[in-house]
C-alpha cells in the first residue's frame, strides 16, 4: 500500500502545482526580457562612426511628415519581442524625369526587415546614406499587431528609444492610435 491515500496525493499534487504556477510566470517575462536585450556597448560603440557620418535631422522636413506612409527615413515598429524596421533604399537613377511616378514607385524600393533590439546599431550603421533623406532620425511607434501585452510593448519602446539616444539618433515617436506623430 501507497504511503498517501488517494485524496492526500492529489491534494499534494495541486499544492506543487500552485507553489510553482508563479515561477512559469516569471521565467517567460524574463525570457522576453532577455530576447528583447539591448546591445552590447561594443555593438554601439562600432556603429556610432558611421552613424555619425549620417548629418543631423532637418526639423523642419521630417515634422511636415503628417502619415506613415510619407515617411522616407528608417521606421521602427517595435512588437513584444522583435522590431520591424522599415526602409527606403535610395533612388539609384539620379534623372529628375518620373521620379516617384509609375515608372520609379518608391514602393518598390521599401524593404522591411525584422531584427533583434541588439542588433538595432548594426542595422542602421549598415544603411546606404541615401536611406536617411531627413537626417539622423527614426520614426518609433508601437506594433500594430499585437495588442496583447501593451506594458511589455512600452518596456520595448522605451529600450529603444534609449538604445537610439545612445547612438546618437532623433527619434521621432509617433501614436499609434492616430495618423499624426507625437512631435
Amino acid at each position: 500500500m501507497l504511503p498517501y491515500s488517494r485524496p492526500q496525493s492529489v491534494i499534494l499534487m495541486f499544492v506543487l502545482a500552485f507553489c510553482f504556477a508563479p515561477m512559469g510566470c516569471s521565467r517567460s517575462s524574463a525570457a522576453k526580457m532577455q530576447s528583447f536585450a539591448q546591445p552590447s556597448k561594443a555593438a554601439s560603440d562600432a556603429a556610432r562612426p558611421d552613424i555619425a557620418a549620417i548629418p543631423l535631422p532637418s526639423k523642419n522636413r521630417y515634422l511636415a511628415v503628417r502619415a506613415e506612409s510619407g515617411w522616407q527615413n528608417p521606421f521602427i515598429s517595435v512588437e513584444d519581442n522583435m522590431l520591424l524596421l522599415r526602409i527606403y533604399l535610395p533612388d539609384e537613377n539620379t534623372s529628375a524625369t518620373d521620379a516617384g511616378g509609375i515608372t520609379r514607385p518608391a514602393n518598390a524600393r521599401k524593404q522591411e526587415l525584422n531584427i533583434r533590439l541588439r542588433d538595432l546599431p548594426r542595422a542602421l550603421a549598415a544603411l546606404p546614406e541615401g536611406s536617411w533623406p531627413y537626417g539622423r532620425v527614426v520614426a518609433v511607434a508601437e506594433g500594430y499587431e499585437s495588442k496583447q501585452d501593451r506594458a511589455q510593448i512600452r518596456r520595448n519602446v522605451e529600450v529603444t528609444l534609449q538604445t537610439l539616444r545612445d547612438l546618437g539618433v532623433v527619434a521621432d515617436e509617433w501614436n499609434p492610435n492616430s495618423s499624426s506623430p507625437f512631435h
